[in-house]
């Protein structure tokens, strides 16, 4: 058997994202509790409705899209990502051997494994509120690129990465050294306030007009600034701690 001192930081890595993996499984279950709330919620009226009438005529229009369960997936992935830095996830890794730089990549590929996980389980939630539509409404129901593309697929992955890493650098920020604190919280109130000084500076609309897979990229591009972040300040606290 090799020793537990002798083993390599890769196979320490593995080991941490096989035992983070099934020991944090129960946020997945949480994520399929959430999707099947908001999908019996939003079981009758869809993500959005519309109505017109003439006459003795009335049309009433309800759209049912992918975009009210990405919604929820993201908001999931942000709270998710931060409870992985609290201090009773982080007691979870003195059951095996660890530093914090190890730990944090561990948690860095756990909650890339888990944005696939959370993709697959959004896309269910959408074809079971599609299929109990098709079931139990007697309505017309009109349907429109009922199968995902790729490029949304890939879209909806990066997005919940994206948070995940948000969430991430937003718990470790607030648990590094005393420096990395100050900093965040400056920054995170400068953010707040020129948002609310200058709200025509916050335009999304023209990111959201790109193509998908090129804001898949820019998604990505972040995703790895911010988990890179996350890696250096858990070095820093690293060896601020010794």
């Amino acid at each position: 058997m090799q020793s537990l001192t002798n083993m390599s930081f890769k196979t320490i890595i593995k080991k941490q994202v096989k035992w983070k993996a099934k020991l944090y499984s129960s946020a997945l279950s949480s994520l399929i509790i959430l999707q099947v709330i908001f999908g019996a919620l939003l079981f009758s009226s869809g993500s959005g409705s519309s109505g017109h009438g003439r006459g003795n005529l009335n049309v009433q229009f309800s759209i049912y899209s992918l975009d009210t369960f990405l919604i929820i997936t993201v908001f999931w992935a942000f709270i998710t990502a931060i409870l992985f830095t609290t201090k009773a996830y982080r007691m979870d890794d003195l059951s095996i051997i660890s530093s914090r730089t190890s730990s944090a990549i561990a948690n860095i590929l756990v909650l890339i494994l888990y944005s696939f996980i959370a993709v697959l389980i959004m896309l269910a939630s959408y074809y079971i509120q599609i299929l109990g539509l098709m079931l139990m409404e007697k309505d017309t129901l009109i349907i429109d690129k009922l199968l995902i593309s790729p490029s949304i697929f890939i879209l909806c992955i990066c997005s919940i990465c994206l948070f995940s890493a948000i969430g991430l650098l937003f718990g470790y920020c607030f648990q590094g050294p005393s420096v990395i604190k100050i900093a965040s919280i400056v920054l995170l109130a400068l953010g707040i306030i020129s948002t609310i000084i200058f709200p025509e500076s916050v335009n999304l609309q023209t990111f959201i007009q790109l193509p998908d897979l090129m804001l898949s990229g820019f998604y990505i591009i972040l995703s790895i600034l911010y988990f890179t972040l996350c890696i250096w300040i858990a070095d820093k606290s690293e060896v601020s701690r010794k």
